[in-house]
Parts: structure tokens; sequence; C-alpha cells
């Protein structure tokens, strides 16, 4: 439930104050931000009940004042013909009101309250919330969710939040709408009228006065209403604003059914893809993807895969076999349960924490190394010597696998908060300048899980069927790489998005060299078969 209601909190803020991006980007750091909006509510409430006992002195003051006049009004000339009332009348109004009125402005000016600038506070930048907003619609079209649901706390038929109300929707829609997100756009804001409907007609039937929008919100669904009817939505422009015009029937709108600008035809939908769409998420690979990881694709059974005990290539293994799980023998990937304790998993998420900084990928030899959308996490890089802990996780890998983990680059301690991931990609090396030439490519990958994820976060391989969920403990193994050396495109991998809760995994990439008698290669090349994937479809 905490992660789902930080989510919508971090776009609903509207913080300027102390700026630090990235906090949508993991779950690491959004405890700073609940505790920020802790201090703000904790005083808020104080300055409320100052407020209040300000204002019920005033109630009294005000009740005498108008006990008198009631008294008054009953014999107003039996009234004024008593001294004390007509001296206490002067004093009132010489006096008492000059008062009142100086306490009344104290009041407004008590009543301010500044929740931007409070100093050592951590607010969410406006990256922050943009990405909070792409994580919703991430999970919307990963795992189909209704957005109805979506808003009232219920992800995949779960209630885990509170509802979010009209104005949170409203402002989510205009955030996707700046962001040019317009399917995106259009969901939202409708659900944001339907609730405002809902709400309004509740208030009317309890004969309870309507908190409707402010000024300012009328003022963004008008311009918001104008863009999309320019645009060519004329439904969801229309329905905007006849709820304008139902708050506030004085308004006039100054566009008209003339200024429809270069509008698309009513059936088209590429006037609404949004401007973070690019061609691969519109390819049949990344929709199969998409299918894996809501659970929808069976993996084809022509192989006899089986769960059992291994020696591995340790001795001592005959005494403590490890638990073997095969998920594909070609190209083979298997887990390996219960490898790592929930001490040893602890202390590595310490070790991990301070050192932690937004994912970034490398589209180019030589290129800089950038944050993208295509992954959305944080991790740290850890010396494999640097702590028992680690070493040890070396040692266990070559017992279960044999190879040789002289060559490894260091440990990759990663989280993924609620909607983080990583697109499909392979991990071998695609351009032979990325790594050493003296270490070689990616032959194998190990994933540590360092957590289990409630809901989403699976790692899916869109090529071979199956997703594999993540268990506390357990060791995600597979090959990149033919015994030819040649690259498995097979091997294509992906985070899914996290739907609810925090993923934390340890990757190990092992590289080739030195591995000559660990994984022998066969007599003739066996690269053929996976060819066939290199290119997107």
């Amino acid at each position: 439930m905490r992660g789902f209601v930080l989510l919508v909190a971090l776009i609903c803020s509207l913080g300027q104050g102390s700026l630090a991006s990235d906090y949508f980007s993991s779950i690491t750091g959004l405890e700073d931000l609940l505790q920020t909006e802790q201090y703000l509510a904790r005083e808020l409430r104080s300055k409320v009940n100052e407020i209040k006992a300000a204002l019920q002195q005033l109630e009294g003051e005000l009740s005498s004042i108008e006990k008198e006049h009631t008294m008054a009004a009953a014999d107003s000339e039996n009234y004024l013909t008593n001294p004390v009332n007509v001296y206490r009348l002067m004093k009132r109004l010489h006096t008492d009101w000059s008062l009142m009125e100086g306490r009344v402005q104290l009041l407004a000016e008590e009543m301010s309250f500044n929740a931007t600038r409070e100093y050592g506070l951590s607010y969410p930048s406006q990256e922050d919330v943009e990405g909070a907003a792409l994580a919703l619609v991430r999970l919307q079209s990963t795992y189909k969710l209704d957005v109805a649901q979506v808003a009232q706390g219920i992800l995949n038929g779960v209630k885990y939040g509170s509802d979010m109300s009209w104005q949170d929707c409203f402002e989510l829609g205009q955030q996707l709408f700046e962001m040019e997100d317009y399917n995106n756009t259009k969901v939202w804001l409708r659900e944001s009228m339907e609730r405002l409907r809902r709400h309004s007609s509740h208030a009317h039937s309890q004969q309870a006065p309507t908190s409707g929008p402010d000024t300012l919100t009328l003022n963004k669904m008008e311009a918001t209403a104008k863009s999309l009817f320019q645009l060519g939505d004329f439904d969801t422009a229309f329905e905007l604003s006849q709820r304008v015009l139902q708050f506030d029937p004085k308004r006039i709108r100054n566009w008209h059914l003339g200024d429809k600008g270069t509008a698309p035809a009513e059936d088209s939908d590429a006037v609404y893809l949004p401007r973070h769409s690019d061609s691969y998420s519109l390819s049949q690979e990344f929709a199969k993807y998409e299918e894996v990881c809501r659970g929808e694709v069976q993996p084809i059974a022509r192989q006899e895969l089986r769960c059992r005990y291994s020696r591995g290539s340790h001795p001592y293994r005959i005494l403590a076999p490890l638990k073997l799980e095969e998920h594909s023998l070609d190209p083979y990937v298997a887990s390996f349960h219960d490898m790592l304790s929930p001490r040893k998993i602890s202390q590595l998420r310490e070790m991990a924490v301070p050192r932690m900084q937004r994912s970034t990928v490398n589209p180019r030899p030589g290129g800089q190394h950038k944050k993208s959308a295509f992954r959305v996490s944080k991790n740290a890089w850890l010396a494999y010597e640097a702590h028992p802990t680690m070493a040890g996780m070396l040692r266990d890998l070559k017992d279960a696998t044999g190879l040789d983990t002289t060559f490894c680059e260091q440990l990759q301690v990663a989280n993924y908060g609620v909607g983080g991931h990583y697109e499909p990609h392979w991990d071998f090396f695609r351009d032979p300048s990325h790594y050493p030439a003296a270490e070689g490519n990616r032959i194998a990958t190990a994933i540590f899980y360092l957590s289990e994820v409630e809901q989403g976060g699976a790692t899916a391989f869109p090529f071979l069927d199956f997703a594999v969920k993540p268990q506390l403990g357990n060791v995600l193994f597979w090959y990149n790489l033919h015994r030819s050396l040649d690259k498995d495109y097979r091997t294509k991998h992906a985070g899914c998005p996290v739907l609810k809760g925090s993923k934390w995994i340890g990757n190990v990439w092992i590289h080739e060299v030195t591995q000559t008698f660990a994984r022998p290669c066969d007599v003739f090349r066996d690269h053929e078969v996976s060819l066939e994937y290199e290119i997107i479809k």
C-alpha cells in the first residue's frame, strides 16, 4: 500500500523547495519525501489549531455583539436611552472594531503557510513528477490496468491505497498533456470529470455545499479544453468545457467551432501517439514482451526441464547440493534457490544504499552514459574484495556453474521502485570496443534476487516465452553467448515494471576469457539458430 500511496503523492506534489531529482527511479529516497510531508502536516496542524483558538475567541466576541443587536432590535429606543448601552456602542465602534480588524489581519497573516521553502526538506523535482506520471502510464500499458480501478487504488484486483480525488486525476491528465501523451491525457481527464460529477451529485443529494474547482483550476480546465479542441479531440474538450460552465456559468468561451486548426480524422490514432513512444514500443516484439510480463504466454513444451539437486563443480557439494530449477536448456537458463541468506542480503543493501545513483545506458561506443526512460532504476557498484559476503557470492557462483569468476565486472546492486523497469536488451556487448579485449565479452549473467516483489518485477525472456519472478535469495543464471562465443540473440531479456513493491537485485557479469575448459566450444559453430532474433520485428 505504501508504495502506491507514495507514487500518487509524488505525482500530486507541487513542492519546489530543496529539490533532489531521481526520487521516482528507486524506492530509496522516497522515505525522505514521506518525512517531508509528515513534517509539513505536523506544522500545518499546529497552525490550524492556533487559528482555531483565535477564531473561537472572535466567534465568542461576535456572538456577544450579535446578542446585543438582537436585544436592541426588540426596542431600539429603550436600548439607546440606556447610558451604559450608549457607552458600550461608542466604545465598540471606536476601539473594539479597530482591535478586531487588527486581529483579523494578523490572523490572515498567520494563515499563510509556506510549504515550498522549508530549509533542509526534500522535494521532488519536475523530472520526478514526470517520471512518476510515466510510471503510472507504463503500468497501465504493460499490465492492461483499468484507469478507473487505478484511481480507486486497485492494482490487478487488489485494493492497496486510498482513492484518488478528481483533482488528482485532473492534475495527472494535465501533466500527461504537457508531456504530449494525448492518449492517456484523455482517459485521465475523463476519469477526473466522472469523479467530479459523482462528487457533485453526492453533495447535491446530501444538500451539502459543493466544493468545486477554484478559479485557478477552472482556468487550467478551460485552457486544456481549448488545446484538446484544437488537436481534434472534440469529445474530451466538450466535456471539460461543460464542467467549467457548470461551476462558472458566467464564463464566456472565446474559442469556437471554427478554431479547429489541423484536426485529425475522428478515427485516427496517429495524433495521440505520446511523445515518449518510439518505434520499438510499437513493435510486435515489444507487445510480446508485455504479454510475457502479464503471464499471458506459456512456454512451448519442447524441452524436458527438471527441478533437481546439483553437486555443481565442487566436491563438497555432495554434502550440500544446490537446488536447481531449469527454465531452458537451449539457451541455458536456470535458477539456483536459496543461495543468499537474509542476513547477507541485508548487508549488501546497507552497503549499496549510500552509493546509489540513477542507472544509465550507453547507446554507442565511446559515448557518454545517459539517463533514459528505457531503464528506470538506481544502482551502486561494489568491489567483491570489499566484504566477505561479496567474495562468497563469487565463490558460490563458481561452484554452481563451473565458470572461472576471475574476470567479472564489479557487483552491481540495483533497486527498482514502483513502475521501475528495464526494457528488453541483451547483456552481451554488440560492439567489441565496449569491453576490454583481454577479458572478452560477457559470457554469462547471474542475477541475485535481494528482495521479493508483490506484483510485477519479473525477469522476462520474450523470445523464450517465460518470465522468472524474483524470489529472495535465489540466483537466475544464463549464458549470453553460444559455445562458439557468438552472441546468442535469443537471450534478450527485460525487467518487467514493478507494479507493487520494491525490487532489489545484484548483477554479476562473467567474461569469456579463461573459460576455455569450463565451457569448451563444439566442433562446429552453433550460432545460426539465434540469428533470426537479431532484427526487431
